[in-house]
Parts: C-alpha cells; sequence; structure tokens
C-alpha cells in the first residue's frame, strides 16, 4: 500500500513523523482504522442534518431556508492540526405544486498537507407520511482533492518512488442518497454518502474514499416543568468495517438556551453548550476530550456554529383590489 511505504520511508524525518503520527490520528478518530471513514462527524449534527443527510433539505419549516456554518478544529495540541469548514443552504423549493426541498453544501477538510473541498447540489421530494413528513432526496457534486507534496521534508538519499515529490490533485464526481422522516416528537434517517466512491490524488498516490453508510434518530421529551425539554439523539456512521457511534443528549430552557453531552464511543467526550441571539440567529460551541490514546498528545477538539433562518418569497400571490380606484 502507498501510504504504508510512505510512513516508513519518512521515519527517519522528525517533521514528517509528527505530522504523519496526527494525521493517522485524524483519520482514526473517523473509524477507528486509518483512511476508513473520510467524512468529518460534528457534535451538532442534530441541528442540520443536511451535510449527512440530503432527504433532510427543506423539512425544518414550509416557510424558511435554513443556513449553518461549523468550523470543526481536532488536537488542537499539534502544530497544523486537522480543521474541518463546513456550509450549508436548505430550504423548501416547490415545483409545479410539488414539495420538495434545495440542499446546497460545501466542505472543506484540511489535514496538513493534504486539502479537500467539495460542493454537492441536492434535492429532497417531501411527502406526508403516517402522521408526518418524509423526505427522499439525491444530491450530486465535485470532490477536489489535493496534496502539496513538494513542500516535504524529505530524507537525504530518498530513492522510494512510492513517495511523490510533486503536487498532485485530481477532482472526482461524488454522489449521495438520503431518507429522512420527522413529526412534531421525533425523526429518523438513513443516508449513504460517497455512493460513487471518489478518488483522491493521482495514480501514484491513489486513495478512494469508502462508501459511508448513516443512521440518525432524535426524540423530544417534555419534562413537567414547561420550560425545559430533553432532545437525545444517535449518529451511527459505518463503511461495513468499522464503526463511529455518536450519542448525544441536549437540555433546552424555553427552547432559547441548551446544554449538553456529546459521547462518541471509545474516541471522545464533550460538552455543547449554545443560545439563540434573535429567533433567526443561533450560536452553538462544543468542546471534546479525547479518550483514546489521542488524550497524551491533543489539547482536544473544538467546534464552532452559526446558523441563520430567513424566508424567501419565492411566488408572489397575484392582488385582488375591490376599489373602483384599481380596476
Amino acid at each position: 500500500m502507498h501510504m504504508q511505504k510512505i510512513i516508513c520511508s519518512f521515519a527517519g524525518s522528525f517533521q514528517l513523523k509528527i505530522v504523519l503520527r496526527w494525521t493517522t490520528f485524524f483519520y482514526m478518530l473517523y473509524g477507528g482504522h486509518t483512511l476508513s471513514q473520510g467524512d468529518a462527524v460534528f457534535g451538532h449534527t442534530s441541528f442540520n442534518p443536511a451535510f449527512v443527510n440530503p432527504g433532510y433539505a427543506g423539512s425544518d419549516t414550509s416557510n424558511y431556508f435554513n443556513v449553518i456554518a461549523l468550523n470543526k478544529m481536532q488536537m488542537t495540541g499539534f502544530e497544523k492540526y486537522p480543521t474541518t469548514t463546513a456550509l450549508n443552504v436548505n430550504g423548501p423549493l416547490n415545483i409545479g405544486g410539488t414539495s420538495g426541498g434545495l440542499n446546497v453544501t460545501f466542505i472543506n477538510d484540511q489535514a496538513g498537507f493534504i486539502s479537500a473541498p467539495s460542493f454537492a447540489l441536492g434535492y429532497a421530494y417531501k411527502m406526508d407520511f403516517y402522521g408526518g413528513s418524509l423526505g427522499l432526496g439525491l444530491s450530486a457534486g465535485v470532490f477536489f482533492s489535493t496534496l502539496e507534496a513538494g513542500s516535504w521534508n524529505l530524507p537525504d538519499n530518498n530513492d522510494d518512488p512510492a513517495i511523490p515529490t510533486a503536487k498532485s490533485s485530481k477532482q472526482s464526481f461524488d454522489l449521495a442518497l438520503g431518507a429522512y422522516y420527522h413529526n412534531n416528537k421525533w425523526y429518523a434517517g438513513l443516508s449513504v454518502t460517497h455512493l460513487i466512491p471518489p478518488v483522491l490524488f493521482d495514480e501514484d498516490v491513489k486513495i478512494v474514499m469508502p462508501r459511508n453508510y448513516y443512521f440518525m434518530a432524535g426524540y423530544e421529551f417534555r419534562l413537567d416543568n414547561p420550560d425545559f425539554t430533553v432532545r437525545p439523539s444517535i449518529l451511527t456512521l459505518t463503511d461495513l468495517k468499522s464503526f463511529v457511534q455518536s450519542i448525544n443528549a441536549l437540555m433546552f430552557y424555553r427552547n432559547k438556551y441548551w446544554i449538553g453531552l456529546d459521547y462518541r464511543i471509545k474516541s471522545s467526550i464533550g460538552i455543547i453548550a449554545g443560545l439563540n441571539l434573535t429567533p433567526e440567529l443561533r450560536l452553538g460551541y462544543s468542546y471534546g476530550y479525547n479518550t483514546s490514546l489521542l488524550s497524551k498528545f491533543s489539547g482536544g477538539n473544538h467546534e464552532v456554529m452559526i446558523t441563520y433562518r430567513f424566508s424567501v418569497m419565492l411566488r408572489k400571490e397575484k392582488l385582488k383590489y375591490k376599489s373602483v380606484r384599481y380596476l
């Protein structure tokens, strides 16, 4: 395997040993196996599942578009720690009287010498289903990848042909499918990303993103005190070889402030807090402490969320006047 050869050949370079160590940890966080699951797992996924499930588009409300921006910083104790920046816009899109939702997503992963931005455009068909709403969604886009190999500090007398010495980049088609159901109490969703697995870099350093499967579910409990609600949720990600399982529980006060825990099995435990500054603007923050061997090297994980909702009048009603002035 090319990546294994690269790691072994760089053993003599202190700088690259450090970079490759946290890069390996970065991929382990996503699935427990190096180069297994490449999708980032956000602690705020329950606020907008559209990042991993195109069937969610337009589910929040029939009258508003939602914008959500996330920035995740991992293993901040390392130099050039991995970061993921994500932006999603989704809302209603009714065509010819058919209910649906529009979904636009941009995600950029940066891990040392590796950058992998992606862009996707999706649509979800909405229908009434057993007292709630069911969305069936499809998104298609482009997955870019760049390996800045030219900036590596290689050991002297390196003659391993498996180690790239020039910048490598590639663009691949990406596809995702999803189904998302919700009512006024609970939600559940199934989705698959990288349906046609994108190929990263080029033939010399060929890495294939695995097809990832998601299951998500959540429920809202109303307590005796009407000011408080509790919303537990789960998220499971697998490539059928390994699993990431996240358990999230949030308590809301008057639907304006919230605090809770996010536990990723055998990986991390964190706290989430946030507030609605206005009915349209929401801020959230989470901190995750690594419970694996990463705790000896890492400064923890930070995630910031900003969401904004706005109304868009896609169809104007014809105005009717009874006054003779306008006849």
